[in-house]
Formats: structure tokens, C-alpha cells, sequence
């Protein structure tokens, strides 16, 4: 029996991306030039899920030409919704009953079969048949998943991503990098790639990629021009985030257009630090940690409050992001953060009602880190 590769999931870029990486790893840099290969293009939205599964199909059942062996690659299929909702019975199967029924009756040894396409259903027994299948022939299932930005430890999920990413450049990245793409990247997995691929380039033969690294061949978009400026903020640098209000104000006119408002943008991203920080000295008195804390003590924080339960947004971040927002945090006295947030509103209100906004905008870090 020939073997089965399938590989799917909701993340569609890196689907496609470890399916061109197969392909290449068995055919070399241009598959599609191999004799041994056929491929069915599944991704043509012109083109109905029954002609593209029909020509599928016909190419499976045809024995290789000039070749001892074949390989037939359905390439990025993205209609399993529309096929799998194709109706069957035992007059008219559906096409992916006839392609069940090809994989379960065991197929040529000189057969290799590879799919791959975003949004199967893992609850569908078309996937479960294929699990079974690739485990069987030797094959392989890979399974490329979100991000959930609403799951519990969405920080610490894409801290282990990036890592794992950096990882397959044989680098390693420090922990302050690796939150600086978690929050400016998110789960972004095509940005991600580009990112990781200029700092390669960029850091060339050191082991490690570090914040510096990140901040200096990062893209400057509006994410992490804002990243920048709410940590200068909140470290109480002043002069480090007034000389950032210009910078992040063009790149986000640039990006959305004059109505943009960018000053109101730069507002909202102090506000939602400042709630970062606020949270952190709370749990710093819930937890009576003391002023003298380092990292190893948030790990083991951290690790003790796994199964929990709940939904504290401090412990879904990772645990090395905690501890810098702890750090911060500590250089604020309760009345100064109360006093912040003051401030916050008072600039929103003056941008609202007329008043000139950068001139607030630049009050409010006078106001919070001036002192």
C-alpha cells in the first residue's frame, strides 16, 4: 500500500507553506517539474469542489506513465465545507465517499497521496479515516491550529510558538524578543515568518536574537511603534516616548489614512498598559510578592496557579512578560497609578472637545513619567 499525507487546520498560510516545504523535501525546488508528480490545483475559486474532486479522482485510478511510481498532490484544496456537505446514498455516493472508499480498499504501492487545504473538520469521519490511514502507510497527518486570542494562556502559547519558530533557524530569541512578537506580531503566522527571516538574516551567526535585534529590523508599523511607546511610558522614559509620538503618528496615517486619529490610538495603548500594570500590582499584593522578586519567582508563580481555573488576565500572559509589567509596575506607588489613569482621561477628554492633540498627547507622558 502506498502512503498518505495530509495536511490541514485553520491556519491557512502555514498549511500552505508546510505543504510547499513537503513537496519540495521530496521532489526538490520545483516539484511541479518532477515527472513522478500530478497536481490538482484545489484553490481556483472559478472552479466548482465536484470538477477539481472528479479530476482527483480519475488521477488516482490512473497508473504511472514513464515512471515507476507517482505521486498525486491535491494542492491547497479550500472547498471541504462544499464537499463534505455533498449528499450520498447508495444510488450516487458523494465524492468524498468515493475517495473513503479508494483509501480504505488500499491503494497501489507505487502510490503517494498528499492533501492539503485549510478547514477540515477533525470531527468529520472523512478526517478521522485519513488519521487512520496516514498512521497506517506510513504517512503523515499534520494539523496547523490558531491562536485563539480568547484561550486561556494565549500569551504563553504564542511565546512557545515563536520560540518554536526561531528554533527551526537553529537560534534561540530572549525573552524580552519573544514578548515584543508576541504583542507587536500576534498570531499572525505569515508576519511571524517574514519577521524571524530578516532577523536571521539580520543577527547572522549569533545564537540568540535579542529585543535589541527585534526593535532595530522589525517592521515599524503602528503595533510596534505603540509597543514601544507604552513600554517607555511605563518605565517612566519620557523623553524615549515623546520622541516616539511623531513616528507611530505618521506610520499610522500612512496605514489608515488622515482620519486616523492617531494621537487617540497612542491614548488607548497607555490605557491598556496602565490596566497591564494596574493588574500586576494587584496580584503582587494577592500574592505577597516580594519587592526583591526576579523571573525564576514568576515562573514558579506561574507554574503553581496551572488548574486553577478561572480566567485571570494576568496568568494568561507569559510568565517572563509577567514579570516585566511586575518591574514596571513596582516604579509606581498606588496614587501615581491612580494619578495615571487620571491623566489618561483628561487627554482623551481634550482631544474630544477640540483641544490640540498632540499637545495633550505630549502632557499626558509629562504628566505620567515626567516626575
Amino acid at each position: 500500500m502506498g502512503m498518505l499525507y495530509l495536511i490541514s487546520g485553520n491556519e491557512e498560510f502555514s498549511v500552505k507553506e508546510r505543504a510547499t516545504e513537503l513537496m519540495c523535501q521530496l521532489y526538490g525546488d520545483i516539484p511541479e517539474d518532477n515527472p513522478e508528480l500530478e497536481v490538482i490545483r484545489g484553490d481556483e475559486d472559478s472552479e466548482k469542489f465536484t470538477l477539481v474532486l472528479d479530476r482527483f479522482l480519475a488521477t488516482l485510478e490512473t497508473p504511472p506513465f514513464l515512471s515507476p511510481k507517482k505521486t498525486v498532490w491535491l494542492k491547497h484544496f479550500n472547498k471541504f465545507d462544499e464537499a463534505l456537505a455533498e449528499p450520498s446514498g447508495k444510488k450516487q455516493k458523494s465524492r468524498i465517499d468515493l475517495l473513503s472508499d479508494f483509501l480504505k480498499n488500499g491503494f497501489p504501492d507505487d502510490l503517494t497521496i498528499v492533501i492539503d487545504g485549510a478547514g477540515l473538520d477533525r470531527r468529520k469521519a472523512f478526517y478521522k479515516l485519513c488519521e487512520k490511514v496516514c498512521a497506517a502507510t506510513g504517512g503523515k497527518l499534520e494539523w496547523f491550529e490558531k491562536v485563539d486570542p480568547k484561550a486561556k494562556g494565549y500569551e504563553a502559547m504564542l511565546h512557545k510558538r515563536i520560540r518554536e519558530a526561531v528554533s527551526n533557524y537553529n537560534k534561540r530569541i530572549d525573552e524580552n524578543g519573544a514578548a515584543f512578537l508576541a504583542e507587536t506580531v500576534g498570531a499572525d503566522a505569515a508576519r511571524l515568518k517574514n519577521e524571524l527571516e530578516k532577523l536571521v538574516s539580520y543577527v547572522d551567526e549569533a545564537p540568540v536574537i535579542t529585543l535589541e535585534d527585534c526593535l532595530q529590523i522589525c517592521s515599524r508599523n503602528t503595533e510596534t511603534l505603540s509597543w514601544e511607546f507604552s513600554s517607555a511610558l511605563a518605565s517612566k522614559n519620557a523623553a524615549k516616548a515623546i520622541s516616539l509620538i511623531p513616528g507611530i503618528c505618521e506610520t499610522m496615517e500612512q496605514e489608515r489614512g488622515s482620519g486616523a486619529r492617531p494621537e487617540m490610538a497612542i491614548v488607548g495603548a497607555a490605557n491598556s498598559e496602565f490596566q497591564r500594570l494596574l493588574s500586576a500590582k494587584c496580584e503582587s499584593e494577592r500574592f505577597r510578592i516580594p519587592k526583591n522578586a526576579n523571573a525564576d519567582f514568576f515562573y514558579s508563580l506561574f507554574e503553581s496557579q496551572k488548574g486553577s481555573g478561572g480566567r485571570n488576565s494576568f496568568f494568561s500572559m507569559h510568565p517572563f512578560r509577567a514579570y516585566k509589567i511586575w518591574e514596571n509596575a513596582m516604579l509606581f506607588s498606588d496614587r501615581e497609578i491612580s494619578e495615571a489613569f487620571e491623566a489618561i482621561f483628561e487627554a482623551s477628554k481634550q482631544m474630544v472637545t477640540g483641544g490640540d492633540p498632540r499637545l495633550a498627547l505630549e502632557n499626558l507622558v509629562m504628566n505620567i513619567a515626567g516626575r
